[in-house]
């Protein structure tokens, strides 16, 4: 591992955070331009640190990932009953600060590897609520990604229209998924 001067280690971290900012806000729109602008930093120096965007966002979208990962590890100390709920709450909300960060828009360029530690940690958690009772056991972890899904899609088209839309959605959604009333939904399940 390379360590760099003080000095060039600054500049990379003001890049890589106007970059964050940059990305959540305008997403694959951004230009490497435009993230140099926003770090006030010559785009030379960006592309001296990040030869191609394609870099640039795969350094970014690691620390997101990393964060929904370290996130999804502090809804495992809840209770059991609340540990999803907490899970899926912070997600919407990151979704919801970075919209530009929605993972389908970057499709093979997010972390596989922090993309299958999170899908791991969803699992824990799913089962965590399932042990402790609050979730149905019919619930799978597809219904979770379908969730997330589904909030993406409300964050990004509707959340200008409909203010706080995906965080009623998602309280109905987990009002589902609680004991018996998956069973209304699927009878015979």
């Amino acid at each position: 591992m390379t360590v760099l001067r003080r000095d060039a280690q600054a500049n990379r971290n003001r890049l890589l955070d106007a970059a964050e900012r940059v990305f959540a806000e305008r997403g694959t729109d951004a230009s490497m331009e435009d993230v140099a602008r926003a770090a006030d930093i010559a785009p030379a120096t960006l592309y001296r640190r990040f030869g191609t965007k394609q870099a640039l966002v795969q350094e970014v979208l690691a620390t997101f990932f990393g964060r929904l990962v370290e996130l999804a590890d502090q809804a495992l100390a809840e209770p059991p009953e609340r540990c999803l709920d907490r899970c899926l709450e912070t997600v919407g909300f990151e979704l919801a600060a970075r919209r530009g960060f929605m993972h389908g828009m970057w499709g093979e360029l997010a972390p596989a590897t922090l993309v299958t530690d999170l899908e791991a940690r969803i699992e824990l958690l799913l089962a965590r609520a399932k042990d402790g009772g609050g979730i149905d056991p019919q619930v799978t972890v597809g219904d979770i990604a379908a969730t997330v899904w589904a909030l993406r899609g409300i964050i990004h088209t509707g959340e200008q229209a409909a203010p706080g839309a995906w965080q009623r959605h998602l309280r109905y959604v987990l009002a589902g998924f609680r004991t018996q009333r998956v069973r209304d939904i699927h009878p015979g399940a």
